[in-house]
C-alpha cells in the first residue's frame, strides 16, 4: 500500500510563530494553487480512488476537501501536529534558549512547552498507520493524509528515510510517498530509547 502524506499550504501570518495546534489560517489562492500543485504531482487515478483522510486542523482539511471533491476526506486526530503546550501560538524568539536546547538535545523524548515529545507523535503515527492498512481501507492501492511537518518527519524516520534528528526541512504542499507492508508495521516504531541523541 502506497500513503501519500501531504503537508498543508502555507499559513497566513505563521512566520517566526510557534503554531502546532493553534489555529492559523490559509488564504484561499494559496489553498487553491496547493491543490492544483497537487492534481500536478499525484496521478488522477489515484486521487480519484484513493482514501483521504486529514488532520482536524482548519489548514489541512481545507486543502484535503478540496483534494477529495466531491467525496469528504475522513477525519484523523492522529494526523495532528505536534501539540507544544505552554510554547503554542508564542513567537519562537520567546521561547527560552535553554528549552530550545533540551529539546533539541532530546527531540525524542522532551516534551516541548510541556505538550507532546517526538516519541509520542510517532506513536499517533503508527495507530493510523495500522489502522489504514487493517481494514477501514479496504481494496484501496492508495491513502492520503493531509497532515503536518512533524509527523511527516516522525513518519519518514520510521520508515528510516530519516535520521534520528528528524532534521528535514518539509515544504508547504510537499508530497512524501511511503510504501506500507502491513505485515512489516510494526516496523514503523521507533524506539525513542535508541535514537534520543545524546
Amino acid at each position: 500500500m502506497e500513503i501519500y502524506l501531504i503537508r498543508h499550504p502555507k499559513p497566513c501570518r505563521s512566520e517566526g510563530i510557534c503554531y502546532g495546534r493553534t489555529d492559523v489560517p490559509v488564504d484561499p489562492d494559496v489553498l487553491a494553487a496547493a491543490a492544483a500543485s497537487l492534481r500536478s504531482h499525484i496521478p488522477a487515478h489515484i486521487l480519484r480512488n484513493a482514501a483521504i483522510f486529514t488532520s482536524p486542523a482548519p489548514r489541512c482539511l481545507g486543502l484535503a476537501r478540496e483534494l477529495a471533491a466531491p467525496r469528504e476526506p475522513g477525519i484523523a486526530e492522529e494526523l495532528h501536529e505536534m501539540h507544544f503546550g505552554a510554547w503554542e501560538g508564542r513567537p519562537w524568539e520567546s521561547v527560552p534558549r535553554v528549552e530550545l536546547d533540551a529539546w533539541a538535545a532530546q527531540v525524542w523524548t522532551y516534551r516541548a512547552g510541556g505538550g507532546e515529545s517526538a516519541a509520542m507523535v510517532a506513536a499517533r503515527w503508527r495507530r493510523w498507520a495500522a489502522r489504514v492498512t487493517t481494514g477501514i481501507v479496504e481494496r484501496r492501492a492508495s491513502v492520503i493524509g493531509v497532515t503536518h511537518a512533524g509527523l511527516i518527519r516522525v513518519a519518514l524516520a520510521g520508515a528510516r528515510r530519516l535520521g534520528p534528528e528528524l532534521a528535514l526541512d518539509v515544504p508547504f504542499g510537499s508530497v512524501h510517498r511511503l510504501d506500507i507492508d502491513t505485515v512489516d508495521i510494526g516496523a514503523l516504531g521507533i524506539d525513542a530509547s535508541q535514537l534520543c541523541t545524546p
